[in-house]
Formats: structure tokens, sequence, C-alpha cells
């Protein structure tokens, strides 16, 4: 149709050219006039037509944001946490839409309107101003919460509030048939002008007589550089990093660039003529069917971090666009896809979050032991004049009251342990250190150890071959690893199996470690019992926190082992899986 359509005009005018070839010169200036006046009505349409436009698009948008202020009403009636914040995912989209509409306004304003238009804007403007004072006290009402102040709200949500959007909706559309009306008028101008214009053209053709060879050099160099522009093109998309694509409708690949090589791993010969299913991971080929489906009817589609597969069964994460493809005639011939290869970033992101989530919990942990580290010095201040006044009570009485007292002392010594491990946690008990082999400390400990674990618990330790100095305090180092293989056997309550191992491990670089790259011994603590919830694990080293029964733990076993690990340079990790098993990992640096 667009080829049949050239050798139309072109034929007109030709046709042109001979007729009128000798009223060059007396209508040239007629001419001359005639195109102007046709450009400018050409022009006045054009505007009329974009003030339609931009006419329409604001009241499709003030349906946009009046559903969104539905949608953050509903949200926060609901309970939704965050509902009315600006952040919050239906007001965000709500003050977008409010943005974006009063950019709209703006764009009609800075056109050329009648005063019926004008006034039109103007009610829209002053509508729309109302509007956003009501939605202000609606926010305000619902982010106070009382039963009163968002049941005033709710009847502003259903109230003012729609009869300003409804004011704002009769307005823009008295506007868009305005503008329809003033379009409808400029096109028949345009058009009259179109034709006077035609018809002094054809008197006037014969101009073309003599521009034809320049014509035909200009269509000559147009092509030319229409073919470069498709060469250069081409050589973009195939030298782009990014994988580009083409298929069929029914999925089968025959576009294969340079940057899908990359990707993918399969060059363009093994990828072109198989099925695009072979990209996709075991499992996920079902949508591809509703994809191709949608493709046939025109549709596009976007996916972020979309899972692939390369040639050797890695997974790959794109983030891809997939378009129709149609042909000169407008045929839909297949689809063309883009992807990028977005595996690095989401690898960063995940490891970003983690150690957000470190950070996050190093500073809490380091909030804890500043409390705990106040209130121990308190209590034990406390229990200094408790066991005193003991002493001077039992100097000054008889043995009627020795035992009482002997267990008043008998429990403030007890506080005084608790107060110690508290300190402990804090890192705030002075200790010496030395040069300790994490192997010996193990090995000595082994009958302590099997002795606290009991019959039904079997205790496995595998030290390093290679010695491993650590500087820490010996006696410390003993309360670890007898807190954990302790915790470890109260995790296994119908028996099981304690593992302590020793070690070395290497740390890399990145964002999720909490200690620089380098090598660090380790001493592991592994046990086959209940497991943790990540729930659990999150908490296990706050003071105080236990899943025990309340007389069978006091809560301080971990944040002990984490104070004293954090005092000593290392870190513990732990992993554990529910009704699989915990690992307690501690790493400090070596000695030199």
């Amino acid at each position: 149709m667009r080829m049949l359509g050239r050798i139309r005009v072109s034929t007109r005018l030709f046709g042109a050219f001979g007729s009128v070839a000798l009223l060059l010169i007396v209508m040239i200036s007629v001419a001359v006039a005639s195109s102007v006046a046709q450009r400018h009505a050409s022009q006045r349409a054009s505007e009329s037509f974009a003030l339609r436009r931009d006419a329409l698009v604001a009241k499709f948008r003030a349906a946009d944001f009046n559903g969104w202020q539905t949608a953050y009403a509903f949200d926060t009636i609901r309970g939704v946490p965050g509902a009315t914040d600006a952040a919050g995912r239906m007001r965000a989209k709500f003050l977008a839409s409010t943005a974006a509409f009063q950019e709209d306004l703006a764009r009609v304003g800075a056109r050329e309107l009648t005063a019926a238009e004008r006034q039109q804007l103007t009610v829209a403007e002053n509508a729309f101003d109302h509007f956003m004072k009501i939605d202000e006290q609606i926010v305000a009402g619902y982010r106070t919460g009382t039963p009163d102040a968002v049941k005033v709200s709710n009847e502003l949500v259903s109230g003012e509030a729609l009869y300003w959007f409804d004011q704002i909706a009769s307005a823009v559309d008295q506007l868009a048939v305005q503008a329809e009306a003033t379009a409808a008028a400029d096109t028949a101008a345009a058009r009259t002008t179109y034709t006077r214009g035609l018809r002094l053209q054809v008197l006037v053709g014969a101009i073309c007589l003599l521009i034809t060879a320049v014509l035909a050099w200009l269509v000559t160099r147009m092509i030319a550089k229409t073919a470069r522009n498709k060469a250069i093109l081409a050589a973009i998309v195939e030298q782009s990093a990014d994988a580009t694509l083409a298929l069929t409708l029914d999925g089968t690949i025959t576009t294969w660039n340079s940057g899908a090589e990359r990707v993918y791993g399969y060059t363009a010969a093994e990828a072109i003529g198989r099925s695009v299913s072979t990209l996709l991971q075991p499992g996920r080929t079902a949508g591809l069917a509703t994809a191709l489906t949608g493709l046939a009817e025109g549709r596009q589609f976007q996916l972020d971090e979309a899972p692939r597969r390369r040639k050797d069964g890695s997974e790959v994460f794109v983030s891809t666009i997939l378009w129709p493809l149609r042909d000169d005639d407008g045929k839909l011939i297949g689809g063309a896809a883009t992807e990028r290869d977005v595996t690095a970033r989401k690898q960063r992101a995940a490891a970003q979050k983690i150690a957000d989530e470190r950070a996050a919990r190093a500073a809490r942990m380091e909030s804890l032991g500043q409390l705990a580290s106040g209130v121990a010095h308190d209590f034990n201040n406390l229990l200094a004049i408790i066991l005193n006044c003991t002493e001077l009570v039992a100097e000054d009485t008889g043995d009627q009251v020795a035992g009482d007292l002997a267990r008043i002392r008998n429990a403030a010594d007890r506080a005084q342990e608790l107060t110690s491990q508290l300190l402990l946690f804090a890192k705030r008990e002075p200790v010496q250190v030395e040069i300790v082999d994490l192997n010996v400390v193990v090995t000595d400990a082994t009958d302590l150890l099997s002795r606290a674990i009991g019959n039904n618990i079997t205790l496995h330790c595998d030290t390093c071959s290679d010695a491993l100095p650590v500087r820490a305090n010996r006696g410390r180092l003993d309360q670890i690893l007898l807190n954990l293989v302790v915790n470890a056997r109260d995790a296994m309550p119908e028996g099981g199996t304690v593992t302590v191992t020793t070690g070395t491990t290497e740390l890399s670089e990145g964002p999720a470690q909490t200690l620089p790259a380098g090598r660090y011994a380790q001493l592991a603590v592994s046990d086959n019992g209940t497991g943790m919830s990540a729930e659990v694990r999150d908490r296990i080293f706050e003071p105080f926190f236990t899943t025990k029964p309340v007389d069978q733990g006091t809560g301080l076993g971990l944040a002990t082992v984490y104070g004293i690990v954090s005092d000593t340079g290392g870190t513990i990790i732990v992993d554990s899986t529910l009704r699989v098993g915990t690992t307690f990992r501690i790493l400090l640096p070596i000695a030199d």
C-alpha cells in the first residue's frame, strides 16, 4: 500500500509538471502564497489536534489519580502499614499521577486557547487545587488514626474529594470537546486551504520539470543514506553487549547477535532454528505459550530479573523486553527481544542486603551491650552493699539466722555471676590475653565436654593437623566451647551427635563480610538437633533471650559467647535448619 501511494503521488506530480509548464512564471508568486497559507492552516490543525490529545490525556489522568486515592484510602482502612506515607505503594502512585496531571494542565495552558477553552482550563485548575487541599485533610485524618478522624477522612473521600474530582473531570471533558470542535474546524480549514493550494500547485507544477534532476539526485542520496543508516543500526545491534534475538510466532529463534552469544554461550549457528524454550529453566516453560499467544495478539512484555539457562546449564538473570515484529505492510511476523544480563547486579544487591542486615544486627547488639554494661555495673554496686551488710549482720547475730544469711549470700553470689556474664557480653570485663592453640583448647576440654553432654549424645572432636595460634584468654575460650556444646546438647533431648572441629578458612572481600579479607582460625560446633527458625536465629545473641523454659536457662550463654568472640576480634556465624540441626562457626584472627 505504501508503494502504491508513492506511485500515485509521482504520477500526479509528473502530470502537473507537463500541463502547467507555461504558467510557471506567472503563477509562482501565487504558489508561494498558497504554500505559506497551507502551512499555516496545517500548523493550526496540528495545534488543535495536539490540544485535543493533551486534554484527553488530562481527562484519563484525572480518573487515574482518583482511583489511586481510593486505593490508598482502602489500604488505610484495611490497616496496611504506611498506606498514607509518600513512599507507600498506592500513595506514591497517587502523588505521581497528580504531579503528571499538573504537568498535563501546564502543557494545555501553554498552547493557544480560545476564551472558552481558557475558561474551562481555569475551572479545572481551581477544582484541582481544591481537590489537593481536601486530599491533605484526608491524609492528615488518616495519619491521626483516631476513629473520628478516620471517619471524617472516609467521608471526605466519598464526598468533597469526589465532588471536586467530578468538577475536574467535567472541565477537562468540556475542554476536550471544545478542542475537538476547534480541531474539526481547523481541519476543515486546512483541507480547504490544501485543496486551493493543490489547484495552484497543479498550475505551477511545471517547476518540477526543472528540478527533476535535482530530485533524482536527492532521492538517490537519501536511499544511499537510508541503506547506510540501516547498516549502522545492524552493526550496533550485532555488537551490542545486550542479547538481541528475533523469533517466529511459534518460538523458533531466527536472529542471534554476538551479545546473545556472550550471555548464553550459544553461537548463532547453534541457536538459530532452536526453540526459545532452550533458554528457559526447567519447570518455567509453562509461561512460554502464554507469552507467544500475547505476542501474536500484538502485546509487549517486560520482565526484570527473569531466570534463564546458559549453554553450560548455569543460571543467568536477565532484564528483557519482548515486542511484536511487523513487516513493511504492518503484518505481524514474529517477535524481537532485547535481554540484559543483570546477574552481577542481582548478586551485588543480595550481598548488600546481607551486609545491611549484619550491620543492623551489630548495631542492635552494641546498643544492648551498652545497656547491659550500665545495668551490670549498677547492679554489682548494689550486690556489694548486700554482701557487706550480710557479713556485718552475720557477725552480730547468732546461729538462728545463719542459714538465712547464707542463702542471701549465695543468691547475691549467683547474681554477681550473672552480672559478670552481662559484662562479658558488653565487652567491659578486662582480661589478660595470651597466644593459645585452638587445637589444644579442644583436646584438653574433651573429657569435660563428654561428661557435660550425657550418655545419650555422642561427641566427635576433629582438630586441625596444623597449629592454630590465636590471641585470646584461655579461660574464655573454654567458656565458649562449653557454652556451645551444652547449647547443642539441649537442642537434642532425644540424643544425637555433637561435632567439634577446628581448621582454617579464607575470607574474601565483599559487602557481606564483617571481617577483613584474609586467613582465619575456625572453631565449629555442630549438632543434628531441632534447629532454629530465621526469627529465632536473628535474636539468639541478645541477652536474656531464650527458647528454653524459665527454670532451665538465663538467656546469657550465647550472649556471653558473642561478647567474648567480638572482644577477641572475631565473628560468629550461625547456620541452622529446622529439624535438621545447627552449626556455630567462630572465626578468630590467627596470631603472628
